[in-house]
């Protein structure tokens, strides 16, 4: 049997799931991640969307294995000989969480050091941790960081410094929305008809090429694409958000 101990004192991996299917994970508990908690709260970005607050609740089982991550993770650097051996050819950090501080993302990269066979992906928002740590510290060379763009319908394409690609949302509007934002400035005796006919044609534009004029290049299981988890050419990736 284990040594008990040695249990407490290793990190939780999660299996993939649903998009994430087959691509494992090591994450931590965004419901005690101060940064997110005050994301969460702003309604205008992708936080307020945020799939962890709400799938948490719901797997209530998974907080308490995330939770030991964010403190073996955050409060001290890990020995070598506790860091996980992983075979998986791709793998996820924080699938659940962000990054907490700098001992998190020295023992994100010790992780990789140890298994350089592994090709391992971190999005983060957190640019002013990823800058400050990379500043003095060289990148592994099987680390990939995706800057998570916080922004809504607003793609960025410049890279941050240290990152290697851009995640982006973008958010079809339905025909309600559609139409009110296509009459929010003219007077209801004005809605005329005709113009709710050439309204409701323009939303069947919009809606059927949505994806092309948006550039859509998310839209399957990650392990049937791997933009996220390859060197490639490809440093925007840009998803519809449901």
């Amino acid at each position: 049997m284990l040594n008990q101990n040695l249990l407490d004192n290793t990190l939780h991996i999660s299996k993939g799931s649903f998009k994430l299917e087959k691509i494992n994970n090591i994450s931590t508990n965004t419901l005690t991640n101060e940064y997110c908690k005050k994301q969460y709260k702003k309604k205008d970005i992708i936080c307020s969307k945020c799939y962890s607050f709400k799938g948490l609740n719901f797997r209530k089982s998974m907080i308490p294995l995330l939770e030991k991550n964010s403190k073996l993770l955050s409060e001290s650097i890990i020995p070598w000989d506790n860091l996980p051996r992983i075979f998986d050819l791709y793998f996820r950090f924080d699938s659940h969480g962000e990054l907490i501080n700098l001992n998190n993302i020295q023992n994100f990269v010790n992780i990789c050091l140890k298994n350089p066979k592994t090709s391992f992906t971190l999005w983060s928002k957190r640019f002013d941790l990823i800058k400050k740590f990379f500043d003095n510290n060289e990148k592994p060379e099987n680390l990939i960081l995706i800057y998570s763009n916080s922004k809504l319908n607003k793609p960025l394409y410049k890279l941050p410094k240290y990152f290697d690609k851009t995640f982006n949302n973008v958010i079809k509007l339905n025909y309600k929305s559609y139409y009110n934002q296509n009459t929010m400035f003219i007077a209801k005796k004005d809605i005329t008809k005709e113009l709710k006919t050439k309204i409701k044609n323009d939303y069947e534009s919009y809606k059927n090429n949505f994806d092309k004029d948006n550039k859509i290049n998310c839209f399957q299981k990650c392990i049937d694409c791997l933009l996220c988890y390859t060197k490639n050419n490809v440093k925007t990736i840009i998803e519809k958000t449901k």
